[in-house]
C-alpha cells in the first residue's frame, strides 16, 4: 500500500512534499508524512486516505501533539505548515479568515498593525497553529476575562474523513443560520476531520497593558490576595497562580510563590486597578511589583510558557471548581513528592485551571508515577473536576489513561465518530474511550 499511495500523493502535491517515514507520534512512527499546500490538495490528500484505508494524523505546529493517548494506527502525517495564507481579512468588522497552518502569532501581529488583537495566550503560542489551537481548544491565563476558544470562532472550513469539504458558521458576528456545527470540531483532535480554515472575530486593542507581580512567603497570603480579588469589582486579564518551584523559574527567590495579574484597558482603568492590587498584596504579607505595556507583554510570555520544552515531559491539566484550585495544587505538590517527583505548578486562580509539570528529583520513583496520578486523578474527581495528561512519554500512557473515564456522552461521541469516520482513519484511538 505505501509504494501505491506515496505515487497518489505526489501526484497531488508533488515528488518534493512526500517523504516516509513521518515523525513519530507517541513512540509511533506513520510510514509516510505529506503537505499539502491548498485546502483543494487537503481534500484530494483526504480522499487518496481514505481509498487506502490508511489513517491520518493532521499536524500544525506540534504543540498539542502529546495531548490524547497513543494513536491505535498512524499510516500518513498530514502537515498543515503550508496553509498559512490569509482568506479575509475584513478590520472595520473585526473578523478575519484564515488558514489553519498559519501561526497564530502571526495572525496577532497582523491585526494588531489595525490596533485590534485576537486574545488568546495559550502556552507556545509562537509555535500554534490556528488548526491546533481550535482542534485542541488550547487555552492560556487570559481564559479568566476572554473564555476559549469557543467564545472567538465565527466559522470554519473542515475536510470530512471522505475528503468531502464543508463550511461551518460564518464570518459575521451576527451569523445564526442552523446548528452551530463549529462546536464538533472544537476540541476533537482531528478525529472527525481535518480543519483547514479559520474564522475568528476579534477586539479592539486596549490603549494600556500593565502586570503585577506579587511575591509571598508561602502558599497561604497568596490565595488569600486571591480571595480578596475575586471579591471586589476588578476585572483582570488574568490571575495566575504560581507555585515555588514555577516562582523560582520565572527568576524569584527559592520558598515563595507568586501571584501575577494582567490589567488592560483605558490607562485611568488600569492605573487605578494597578493600584488596588498593590495594596491587596502587600496586605496578605507580599510584595508587589509592576511592570506595563511591552515589558508587560514579555512578563505573560515567559509566565505562559513556564511549563514548555521539558525532554520526555509528564505535564498534567486539572480542571476542579474554583473553590478547590488551592487544595488541588498542594494534592498536586503531595502526589509528586510519593513519586520522587517535584512539581512545577501554575494555576489559572481565578478559574480552577491547574497545569503540573512533574520533574525528577534527587531520588524519582518512576515506577510511583502512575499510582501518583491516579491518586490526583481520583481527588480531581472527588472535587467534580478531572485530570488530562497534556503530554507524557509512551511508557506512562500505557498504564495511565490521558483522559479518565468519561463522565458522560461516550455513546454520542462514538455515534458522531462512526457517522463522520465510518472507516476509523482519522486520529484513531487518541480522543476520549479510545475514539
Amino acid at each position: 500500500m505505501n509504494a501505491e499511495l506515496r505515487s497518489r500523493l505526489e501526484a497531488i502535491v508533488g515528488p518534493g512534499l512526500v517523504y516516509g517515514p513521518g515523525e513519530p507520534v507517541d513512540g509511533l512512527r506513520p510510514a509516510l508524512a505529506v503537505r499539502p499546500g491548498t485546502q483543494d490538495q487537503v481534500s484530494a490528500v483526504v480522499r487518496a486516505c481514505a481509498a487506502a484505508g490508511a489513517a491520518m494524523i493532521p499536524i500544525g505546529g506540534g504543540t498539542s501533539m502529546g495531548l490524547g493517548n497513543p494513536p491505535a494506527r498512524a499510516d500518513v502525517l498530514v502537515h498543515l505548515d503550508r496553509l498559512d495564507r490569509v482568506v479575509e481579512w475584513d478590520p472595520a468588522n473585526l473578523c478575519i479568515s484564515a488558514e489553519a497552518g498559519m501561526r497564530l502569532a502571526t495572525l496577532q501581529e497582523l491585526v494588531a498593525r489595525d490596533r485590534a488583537v485576537l486574545p488568546l495566550d495559550p502556552p507556545g503560542l509562537r509555535r500554534v497553529t490556528l488548526g491546533g489551537l481550535v482542534a485542541a481548544n488550547q487555552s492560556g491565563p487570559g481564559r479568566l476575562q476572554h473564555g476559549t476558544v469557543r467564545d472567538w470562532v465565527l466559522g470554519m472550513r473542515v475536510v470530512l474523513p471522505d475528503g468531502e469539504r464543508i463550511h461551518c458558521g460564518g464570518r459575521v458576528i451576527k451569523n445564526v443560520s442552523g446548528y452551530d456545527m463549529n462546536k464538533l470540531f472544537i476540541r476533537s483532535l482531528g478525529c472527525l476531520g481535518i480543519i483547514t480554515e479559520v474564522t475568528f472575530k476579534l477586539l479592539p486593542m486596549p490603549a494600556r497593558r500593565a502586570t503585577v507581580i506579587g511575591r509571598f512567603p508561602d502558599a497561604s497570603g497568596a490565595w488569600a490576595a486571591v480571595g480578596r480579588a475575586l471579591a471586589s469589582f476588578l476585572l483582570p486579564e488574568a490571575l495566575e497562580f504560581l507555585n515555588p518551584e514555577a516562582a523560582q523559574r520565572l527568576g524569584g527567590p527559592p520558598d515563595t510563590c507568586a501571584l501575577a495579574v494582567a490589567l488592560a484597558g483605558s490607562p485611568e482603568t488600569v492605573d487605578r486597578q494597578v493600584r488596588d492590587f498593590t495594596a491587596f498584596f502587600q496586605e496578605a504579607g507580599g510584595t508587589a511589583e509592576v511592570v506595563r505595556d511591552e515589558a508587560s507583554v514579555q512578563a505573560w510570555e515567559g509566565i505562559r510558557d513556564l511549563l514548555e520544552g521539558a525532554v520526555d515531559p509528564v505535564l498534567c491539566r486539572i480542571a476542579v471548581p474554583l473553590s478547590a484550585t488551592a487544595s488541588l495544587v498542594a494534592a498536586t505538590e503531595r502526589m509528586a513528592l510519593l513519586a520522587g517527583m517535584r512539581a512545577v505548578v501554575t494555576a489559572h486562580a481565578a478559574t480552577g485551571v491547574i497545569r503540573a509539570l512533574l520533574v525528577p528529583g534527587p531520588d524519582p520513583h518512576p515506577g510511583e508515577v502512575p499510582m501518583a496520578l491516579e491518586g490526583l486523578r481520583r481527588e480531581a474527581e472527588a472535587a467534580e473536576g478531572n485530570l488530562v495528561l497534556e503530554a507524557a512519554p509512551r511508557a506512562l500512557k500505557a498504564r495511565f489513561d490521558a483522559w479518565g473515564a468519561p463522565v458522560g456522552g461516550l455513546d454520542m461521541m462514538k455515534r458522531l465518530k462512526n457517522e463522520f469516520d465510518p472507516l476509523g482513519i482519522c486520529n484513531p484511538g487518541r480522543f476520549v474511550g479510545g475514539i
